[in-house]
């Protein structure tokens, strides 16, 4: 137990420093030492650790500092020498990349899915077109699974998910996943939860109570409380599409009626098209995006741009309750969500300053993501890092959330 105890204080105390040196390029070990509570001793010992098995680098003396007297070494990241192999699962298509522990996606790989329940099977295919015979499998940290779908860690079992599977093998599919691994550590993760986790590191998200809205195979929500990330990547806490904004509205598969995607998604954009009683120039499209309904809207299709605002006054309405549940400091939309463009966030806002309780949604601040589309990829190896990786350890473990 006293040996477990050990490692338990070292690996934390590796991820303290290796964490503020993320945050800080440059930091030296005596302002490691001020600003994480450990003896100079202990700091010097585990960054010495940390440079001979390449997870950083001491940079020689730092030119910017100016006191008085000898300048201290600086500290950094040390790119290209430990990666995180990320797989993400679509209904269609698997796309998975090998992504180093900086943030960097140094190699990529896909294919379509043509038949139900052949995700392991491809993923292990992609995988090993990612390891080509140049690169050693010793630099692997662990995989990361990302699957659009709500996962009980209980029963070991996913839900609630747009992905291509029967019903009846979504248990056993996971036993199957964790064989095909089972020479790494092995996670499996929410992909709404993982673009949040990119969105609160990388663009340093100052509150510790945020809630993050993915408009993308449906309507997720990802929610942080005090730092943490709620349910962990598992978004098995919370079902923010399924919230019904209309109980006489349609019936929605999961059973309820008026759900907040059914009513908002990109395959409502037609009909509420149609309802809204004049001839907008995209219903002659195929398949009409939230980019198409944004740039119509901008350009002064009065069609578009009622729609746009009905959808976005549903969407505060949905919001407001959840602002009352929870009171997050920031709303950020994220996905597909980022199309809706400018209207739509200025109606949303506007909204919010009429509805619900007003000392709560008077602090609030919305916006759309920084990030691309590649920063779920991102968000599920840093997650991985900081939340399962083990630097005193090489067992391998399979991880929900």
């Amino acid at each position: 137990m006293k040996l477990v105890n050990q490692q338990l204080i070292k690996n934390n105390n590796l991820k303290t420093l290796y964490h503020y040196i993320h945050q800080d390029p440059g930091i030296s070990r005596a302002q490691l030492a001020k600003i994480s509570g450990l003896s100079k001793t202990t700091v010097s010992s585990l960054v010495d650790e940390m440079i001979e098995r390449k997870f950083i680098q001491d940079t020689g003396t730092s030119e910017e500092f100016s006191a008085v007297g000898r300048k201290p070494n600086g500290l950094q990241l040390l790119h290209g020498q430990h990666y995180i192999v990320v797989i993400a699962w679509t209904k269609k298509e698997i796309h998975a990349k090998l992504v180093d522990i900086c943030g960097m996606i140094v190699r990529d790989a896909g294919c379509a899915v043509k038949e139900p329940d052949t995700y392991v099977e491809l993923s292990q295919k992609l995988f090993q077109e990612l390891l080509s015979s140049d690169f050693p499998e010793t630099k692997i940290l662990g995989i990361c699974v990302v699957v659009p779908a709500m996962i009980d860690a209980t029963r070991q079992e996913i839900f609630a998910t747009t992905l291509y599977l029967s019903p009846d093998k979504q248990q056993p599919f996971l036993e199957n996943l964790k064989i095909a691994f089972s020479d790494y550590p092995l996670a499996i993760l929410n992909d709404t939860a993982c673009a949040a986790y990119a969105e609160k590191v990388y663009t340093k998200i100052p509150y510790p109570d945020f809630a993050y809205i993915n408009f993308q195979h449906g309507i997720g929500a990802a929610l942080f409380i005090q730092d943490r990330l709620l349910g962990q990547a598992t978004a098995s806490y919370t079902q923010f599409g399924h919230y019904s904004i209309d109980p006489e509205g349609k019936q929605c598969s999961c059973g309820n009626k008026g759900c907040l995607e059914l009513m908002i998604g990109e395959n409502a954009i037609r009909e509420r098209l149609l309802a809204a009683g004049c001839c907008s120039p995209i219903l002659q499209n195929e398949k009409i995006t939230y980019g198409d309904l944004s740039s119509c809207a901008l350009y002064g299709d009065p069609a578009a741009q009622k729609v746009l605002k009905e959808m976005a006054k549903d969407f505060s309405l949905a919001l407001s309750n959840l602002v009352c549940i929870v009171h997050p400091k920031l709303i950020i939309l994220g996905g597909k969500g980022k199309e809706l463009g400018p209207l739509f966030l200025d109606t949303v806002t506007e909204v919010l300053k009429h509805t619900g309780f007003r000392q709560m949604l008077d602090s609030l601040q919305i916006r759309y993501s920084f990030l691309d589309s590649t920063a779920y990829f991102i968000g599920a190896m840093k997650y991985f890092f900081d939340i399962h990786y083990d630097f005193t350890q090489e067992t391998n473990h399979f991880f929900i959330g």
